[in-house]
């Protein structure tokens, strides 16, 4: 195995930690708050919502910060600095 492939593994692993213990939070909450039960939707969309985008972005930033992690790990940017 390539030492950049060993690298890669963590990062990759965490993302899909944080992703599978924000998504099932997600779901509990809209499932607390009514939404499958047949509750009144009114008063749950603004709450629905803030809680979607916080999730959401949650999800998005630990993907996002995956792509650029491994694209240092294949840029080599930690060899380069280890010789400083």
């Amino acid at each position: 195995m390539r030492k950049t492939t060993k690298k890669k593994i963590a990062p990759i692993v965490i993302t899909v930690l944080v992703i599978a213990y924000i998504a099932p939070l997600m779901v509990i909450v809209l499932g607390a708050m009514g939404l499958w039960s047949g509750g009144e939707t009114v008063h749950v969309m603004f709450p629905l919502l803030c809680w979607l985008i916080v999730g959401g972005a949650v999800i998005v930033g630990a993907v996002k910060a995956l792509r650029e992690r491994l694209r240092e790990i294949d840029g080599g940017e930690e060899e380069d600095a280890s010789q400083y």
